[in-house]
């Protein structure tokens, strides 16, 4: 045999042999017969995935955005973000039906191995989704030709009025089609296989970047960016549907007569709680630039926005990490393995102190010549916003477990308390300090609030739970 035969058979062998362990690898099964491996392996899987999908995100903005200003220009390029904006307030109205709370039931039936109730939890969150997606696109339509879409955008004469309305229309039409099928991540992540979520992300991103270099080349305007941006991959979520329910999980087929009243009210219930609690954290996160902008002007803003993604990043990391550990949570409360929780709570709370911290401390030290080259000398911080916002960050990395544990096991209603209080806290703090200490005292405001909110009740909130859970029998 000659050496070319030689080096083709090998190719092959090896391709086989890549081929086995990837489908093991993405098996329902999975590689290991211990359920607490598995479920480690499975919140790896997860969050490599996502870092790569993040830096995948990344790298689309560095890209995209100087694309799409440099062809649509500044004016049409605005009305784009104004929309984007528009529809994460409108993707509201799922009443939280596709996010944690179908995470939380479906997690409790794999848990307790009952096919037939994830079934109706799926088939009732979908047809739900799908009768709000029906009747807002309804509501819609009706006002459509009242809406003043000119005075709304406030564009001037270079971008028409028919463009303005196509824009819109397939914008409306693609969230009546996407509605429903929001749930599909919710079932990867309570099944543990949030990694093929991730997978399908990616490759919905990769191909909506390459779509938006076509249109770009072919000088598209709006409509064509929609289609592109947010057209293209519901295409990709119409295969993920596909994968999901024809291939992985056939038994959550979302017929018709699987609904039930039950689930949707037991799905309302839990999702008002994780919509309140979203909506408290909007008015956190939104509240700081007003407050900027009413006490120390507009042009502060941009100092304290640029620091606080350098310095807050670990934080985000950290939630990257363990987020997956919140249906494997839910699944091993089902079964009663609370020796694991207590583990496996204690393991991924000392992973993202031990990385997140010295990282948070390594990005404080160097935020302000980052920030020099990165965004200008006109949004280098100044040593104590720096301080403050790093403090914050290590109450947060600290806690980033504890919040995700109650949230697996749910125990919403501290978790809920938490964060109102942190509203309160950062607004009324924010405007306490930050007359007297500028940007510094904003961010003060921040680390007390996590201190004197989130700290306390989270803390003895899961040490009430482990110690309840060590008088439980450790399951067979």
């Amino acid at each position: 045999m000659n050496t070319y035969a030689v080096f083709r058979s090998s190719a092959r062998s090896l391709a086989r042999q890549f081929v086995t362990v990837l489908k093991l690898y993405l098996s329902p099964q999975g590689l290991n017969p211990d359920p607490g491996r598995e479920r480690y392996r499975r919140a790896g899987l997860t969050a490599s995935t996502s870092y790569v999908a993040k830096a995948l995100t990344m790298l689309m903005g560095f890209v995209s955005v100087p694309l799409v200003v440099h062809y649509l220009g500044a004016e049409r390029y605005g009305v784009w973000l104004t929309i984007s904006s528009l529809l994460l307030w409108v993707a509201l109205t799922d009443f939280g039906l596709a996010g944690n709370a179908l995470v939380n039931v479906l997690s409790e039936a794999f848990g307790n191995d009952e096919r037939e109730a994830a079934r109706h939890y799926t088939a009732s969150a979908f047809w739900a989704l799908g009768t709000i997606a029906v009747v807002i696109g309804v509501v819609f339509m009706g006002l459509f030709q009242l809406i003043p879409w000119r005075a709304v955008f406030r564009v001037s004469d270079s971008t028409s009025t028919q463009e303005l309305k196509v824009t819109c229309a397939l914008v409306l039409a693609l969230f009546v089609i996407n509605l429903p099928l929001s749930l599909l991540r919710s079932l990867y992540n309570a099944h543990q296989d949030g990694y093929l979520a991730n997978i399908w992300g990616i490759v919905g991103g990769v191909i909506s970047l390459l779509s938006l270099i076509v249109v770009t080349r072919f000088h598209g305007g709006l409509p064509e960016l929609v289609i592109a941006i947010s057209g293209v991959p519901a295409l990709v979520t119409l295969a993920t549907a596909y994968h999901a329910f024809v291939l992985r999980y056939p038994w959550l087929v979302p017929a018709p007569s699987a609904v039930r009243w039950t689930c949707i009210c037991r799905l309302l219930k839990l999702g008002g709680k994780y919509m309140f609690m979203q909506l408290a954290a909007l008015g956190i996160y939104q509240s700081q630039a007003i407050i900027i902008t009413q006490m120390l002007g507009p042009s502060k803003v941009v100092i304290f926005v640029v620091t606080y993604k350098v310095v807050v990043l670990p934080m985000d990391l950290a939630y990257m990490g363990t987020i997956p550990f919140m249906s494997a949570f839910g699944e091993a409360k089902a079964r009663g393995d609370w020796i694991w929780i207590k583990g496996a709570f204690k393991n991924a709370t000392l992973a993202s102190i031990a990385v997140g911290i010295p990282f948070a401390a390594a990005l404080a030290l160097v935020a302000k010549p980052l920030i020099l080259v990165w965004a200008g000398p006109s949004a280098v911080p100044d040593t104590y916003l720096v301080l403050w916002l790093f403090i914050y960050t290590v109450v947060g990395v600290s806690l980033i477990t504890s919040g995700v544990l109650l949230a697996g096991v749910e125990r919403l209603d501290p978790l809920a308390v938490c964060i109102i209080l942190g509203a309160f806290g950062c607004v009324g703090f924010g405007v306490l300090f930050t007359p007297w200490w500028g940007l510094s005292g904003l961010a003060f405001a921040l680390a007390l609030t996590s201190l004197t909110a989130y700290w306390p009740i989270q803390v003895y909130e899961v040490r009430r739970i482990l110690r309840a859970a060590s008088a439980v029998a450790p399951s067979p």
